[in-house]
């Protein structure tokens, strides 16, 4: 592995551990004050065999914003080490090529991927407050059927055996060639483009920061455990090693309390 690689991995890291400790404060301060804005809960039964207690009142909009702003911000964070080393190849593309507003080209790209991201945590905040008002969230936020947190595990788990992840996953690694061939010459093509890298990043990630919806934003180990996990397939050299290993944890994880 030559030294460019590895400096297009590297990113500016001071400013990324800033970046990650300060998302995960505004994801933890959200999920704070969505606890305590939580009204007291329906005095009715929930349908079903599996599931008795009282029904939880509907989310109000400033709940649900809290609840966007939460789920923004941990997805973020947990893909922000995917994006770093795509942001500063850009950079250097657009100063080698001295394109006009070069110094502005990073910021686009990576306003681009904030905002397929934001897209992203939008869609599973629908998720989440789908599931909030059926009542089949405990107190941590997690799914109270632990079946659903086994199926995200095996779903996961499979995935990280699949070609499409392995691809995915070469690129987030190594992302300067394909940003290379695919450069545009307009200031909205690297916008473009970083909507185009956060959709990789979600390809190769997104059943694994799913997650946290099933095991509970709340729940600081699952957290942790999906973010070690992303930082590690970018890091290790043996990135296809570490995936595929990952998934047979999970499976076997997954399989452990589908079947307990």
């Amino acid at each position: 592995m030559n030294a460019s690689v590895l400096e297009e991995r590297a990113g500016p890291p001071v400013a990324m551990a800033l970046a990650w400790l300060a998302l995960l404060t505004c994801a933890c301060w959200a999920w704070l004050a969505f606890q305590g804005a939580q009204p007291a809960p329906v005095t009715a039964q929930l349908s079903g065999p599996a599931l008795h207690g009282p029904l939880p009142a509907p989310l109000r909009s400033g709940q649900l914003l809290l609840v966007f702003a939460m789920w923004t911000a941990l997805y973020v964070a947990l893909m922000l080490p995917a994006a770093v080393g795509a942001v500063a190849a850009v950079d250097r593309i657009a100063r080698r090529r001295s394109l006009l507003g070069s110094g502005l080209t990073p910021w686009l790209f990576a306003l681009g991927c904030l905002l397929a991201w934001t897209g992203f945590a939008a869609i599973v905040t629908l998720l989440h407050w789908t599931l909030h008002d059926a009542g089949m969230l405990d107190a941590t936020l997690a799914v109270r059927h632990p079946a659903a947190t086994g199926l995200v595990l095996v779903a996961a788990g499979a995935w990280q055996w699949t070609s499409s992840k392995h691809a995915c996953l070469q690129y987030c690694r190594a992302p300067f060639p394909a940003l290379l061939a695919g450069w545009g010459r307009g200031r909205l093509d690297a916008l473009w483009q970083g909507a185009e890298h956060a959709r990789t990043v979600l390809g190769c990630y997104w059943l694994i920061v799913l997650l946290p919806l099933a095991g509970g934003p709340g729940n600081p180990a699952m957290v942790a455990a999906v973010g070690f996990l992303l930082l590690a397939e970018l890091r290790l050299r043996d990135s296809t090693l570490a995936a595929c290993l990952a998934g047979l944890g999970m499976v076997a994880w997954g399989t452990r309390l589908l079947f307990p």
